[in-house]
């Protein structure tokens, strides 16, 4: 699909859920996942097993420093979702500020 194609499937895929009123949006901004330098529209950068292996070494607070992230997700690795799961868990192991 062209960039054009993606943004009215998106206005008419909205309408259809939340109704006319969406059909103009204040903001659009349309990202090809295969056009992306670095993971290619990949889900997880890194090959099967690695995880498994060496998983653990993503997730230990260095210092005041807490890792979050996609790859560092015990659930749902290389998704939205296990980076949002990942910020909250950083976010509550965080040290409070006085």
């Amino acid at each position: 699909m062209t960039s054009a194609e993606r943004t009215a499937a998106l206005i008419d895929s909205y309408v259809k859920y939340l109704g006319p009123e969406v059909v103009h949006p204040v903001h659009y901004h349309d990202q090809y996942g295969m056009l992306e330098r670095y993971t290619k529209g990949c889900l997880s950068p890194f090959d099967p097993g690695l995880l498994s292996r060496h998983g653990a070494a993503l997730r230990p607070a260095l210092g005041r420093l807490e890792w979050a992230g996609a790859e560092s997700a015990r659930i749902w690795n290389g998704y939205m979702d296990g980076t949002v799961r990942t910020g909250h868990a950083a976010a509550l192991r965080a040290p409070r500020s006085r």
